[in-house]
C-alpha cells in the first residue's frame, strides 16, 4: 500500500520546512533514506510505528499524518456519527475542501 499523496506532501513539507536533508532526517527517525523518499514521494505505504517516530521528530501530533492519509481517528469518527449537523458547521467555518 502507497502513501496517500497528500501525506506525502505534508512530510516532504514537514522535512522542508525543518531545513533538513532527507539523509539527516532518515537517520534522526531511524529509518532509511531510501524508505523516507519513497514516503515522500507516496511509493511506500506508513507503518503505525514509523507514523509514531515521524510526529515526533517533526512535532507534530501522529493524528495530523493520519488524517492526511484518510485515516480519522475512532474519537473524531464517533463524534462526527453522533453529531452529523458539525460536518456542516465545520465547512461553513473552515471552508470547503478543494
Amino acid at each position: 500500500m502507497a502513501t496517500s499523496p497528500t501525506t506525502a506532501s505534508l512530510l516532504r513539507e514537514l522535512r522542508r520546512k525543518q531545513g533538513t536533508s532527507l539523509r539527516t532526517a532518515a537517520a534522526d527517525i531511524g529509518i532509511a533514506p531510501s524508505q523516507l523518499s519513497r514516503l515522500e514521494r507516496g511509493q511506500r505505504g506508513l507503518a503505525p510505528e514509523v507514523s509514531e517516530r515521524l510526529s515526533s521528530y517533526y512535532g507534530v501530533p501522529a493524528e495530523l499524518i493520519s488524517i492526511t492519509g484518510g485515516d480519522v481517528p475512532a474519537d473524531v469518527l464517533r463524534i462526527l456519527q453522533e453529531h452529523p449537523e458539525e460536518i456542516e458547521r465545520l465547512r461553513r467555518q473552515y471552508g470547503e475542501p478543494a
